[in-house]
Order: C-alpha cells, then structure tokens, then sequence
C-alpha cells in the first residue's frame, strides 16, 4: 500500500467524528478495522482566525471588498459530509478559511500584516443530495509556528458540529513552496509531526488527499467530515411566560420556510427579514395581536437571492433575532 492509498479523509468534532472503514474511498489500516462501519476521531482547535463573512461562494480566492485576487496554485477542493452509518448528509453548511500565499488570513491584525475589513480566502457551501461541497482556492502558504493546514467548520446555522483543520502531505508541501508565486518565502519550517496541533495526534487521520491536475497547475484535493450527531437542531420548549422566536425550517431553504413563535399571553406581534446589509426585505407578519400560545408564519424567498437573511420577531418589549439561510 502505497502513503497515498493509506491517507484517511477525516472529519472532526466534539461529538465525534465518522469515517466508513472498507469501502472504495477510504482505506483503513488493519490496526483501525474494527466491527463497525465508521469509527470516531478527537477534535482539534479553531484557532483565532474565523469569522463567518456570509458568503455562500464557491471561488474563495478574491477579497469582496477590494477584488483584489490571491492568486497561487490552484487547489480544487471537494468535501464530503457523512453521517455515523456513512450516508451523505445533504443541506450542511460547511465554512472553510484559511491563510494567502503570504501567510496572511483576512480580517484581522497579525504579525505579517493588517487585513481588517479584508475577506479572502474565505466561504461557505451547502452540501449538496450526496452530501459534498466543492471550493476553488489557492494553496494555502504557512506562516511562522503552524504547519501547513485549512480550517473548517460543519453546522446548521449557529450550531456547529465540527470546528477544525486538516494537514497536507509534507512532500505535496514542499513541491508547492518551490513554485514561483511561493519560493521567494522558502519553506516551511514547522513539520506537522513539530506542529502544536497536528503533532500529537495520527497525522493520517488529519489529512487531505491532494493529487496534481495537469490541466490547472494546482490540485485536486478531497476531505470527509463525519458527524456523530443529530441532522437538526432542536432548541429547548420555552417555558410559559417566555417569549420565543423558534429556528426556522427548513433551514437552508429554498424558497419556502416556516417561523415558529411564542407568546405566554395575548399581545401584537410582527416578524420582519432583513438582508446582510440590514434592508428590509420582507414584513411576514404585520402587528397582529394574537392570543397566547404557539404560532407560525411562512416566508417566500422567491423574489430573492441566496444568501443569509434575518427575521427579527418582536412582541411587546420582547424582540429575538434568527439567521436564515436561502440557497437556490
């Protein structure tokens, strides 16, 4: 068996991570096979670089801001999403971001430069009947302390079930820092067996699979994130003197969602959507005064485009937010 016949695509959580051992796409080590199908993974850390910039985009190499491009070797990234029998979860939210050819994330102050109010290098994708998205990116470059490494998130809205990173093949690594738009920084210093991170752990099982595309000049790169967890999120009943905008859902949708709220006594209540820039979109209750109890409206998108939306629901004194997502 060959190094990349023996790399693992793994994914990460708290919760714990699945990966189907036996199978076509994934080759497991003797040592690993067990009786079940899928087995479970420790998590890593965020790290101090996300941000979520509500951009549903496939090509995440260009600032929205500036359009400044970064370029670098392309890398096209798949990224499957599986559950712990191994299925495909469809309608997942899944962030990647990570640093330039320069060693630079967006968005924040650091030690090689300022990128406040910058985005690059940063997206979201919806997995899709199969349960996989796809990125177009630029190979990641390496700054000082860290090997060479993405970071990701998989959730439905707010609530993450995995918050990690993956690694490259150290050889892969060293071809690209050898390139021209990578050479003049050298290589990096830090190995993933040196890395705070990666170095304690199975690098196997923290790997992305990479192989070259003669057509781009890039890679074609491929990562699965198992989830050990429910495919929906269920808050807590309120409790009868509370006031309470539920999740909507579906969530993503397309175009057609429904928004669930409480009220513990008759009063008006009214639900607005607004857009990421804080416009007025859609009014799906105007100020009607109801009686106490549970409550729904539906919303239609149709006359909009993708992209996060919020309704905010007010009652009385009472006014609670819920981001949503439409994705046609």
């Amino acid at each position: 068996m060959d190094r990349r016949d023996s790399l693992k695509k793994l994914g990460l959580l708290g919760l714990g991570a699945v990966l189907p051992a036996g199978t076509g796409a994934f080759t497991l080590s003797k040592e690993r096979r067990t009786a079940r199908d899928c087995f479970l993974s420790p998590q890593t850390t965020e790290g101090p670089f996300y941000f979520d910039p509500g951009f549903l985009r496939q090509d995440i190499r260009t600032d929205s801001e500036s359009g400044d491009f970064h370029d670098g070797l392309p890398l096209s990234l798949t990224i499957s999403v599986v559950n712990s029998d191994c299925e495909p979860i469809p309608g997942i939210l899944v962030d990647i971001w990570h640093c330039d050819t320069d060693g630079l994330y967006s968005g924040y102050v650091q030690p090689e430069g300022n990128t406040t109010g910058q985005n690059f290098m940063r997206g979201t994708q919806v997995t899709d009947a199969q349960g996989r998205v796809q990125f177009i990116t630029s190979y990641p470059g390496w700054y000082p302390g860290r090997a060479t490494h993405i970071h990701f998130k998989a959730r439905l809205d707010a609530f993450s079930y995995v918050t990690s990173q993956f690694a490259f093949d150290e050889a892969i690594n060293q071809a690209v820092y050898e390139t021209p738009l990578y050479s003049e920084r050298g290589q990096n210093t830090t190995s993933n067996a040196s890395d705070g991170v990666f170095g304690g752990v199975d690098i196997e099982q923290l790997m992305a699979v990479c192989e070259a595309n003669t057509d781009t000049g890039g890679y074609d790169g491929s990562f699965t994130i198992g989830i050990d967890a429910q495919t929906s999120v269920r808050e807590p009943e309120p409790a009868p003197d509370q006031f309470f905008l539920a999740p909507n859902h579906p969530n993503p949708f397309n175009p057609q969602t429904t928004l669930r709220f409480h009220l513990p006594v008759a009063e008006r209540a009214e639900i607005r959507v607004y857009d990421a820039l804080g416009r007025e979109v859609a009014v799906p209750l105007r100020g009607s005064r109801l009686e106490a109890g549970w409550h729904q409206v539906d919303f239609d998108g149709s006359s909009l485009a993708s992209g996060y939306y919020i309704a905010r629901f007010t009652a009385g004194s009472h006014a609670q937010a819920r981001q949503m997502l439409l994705v046609k």
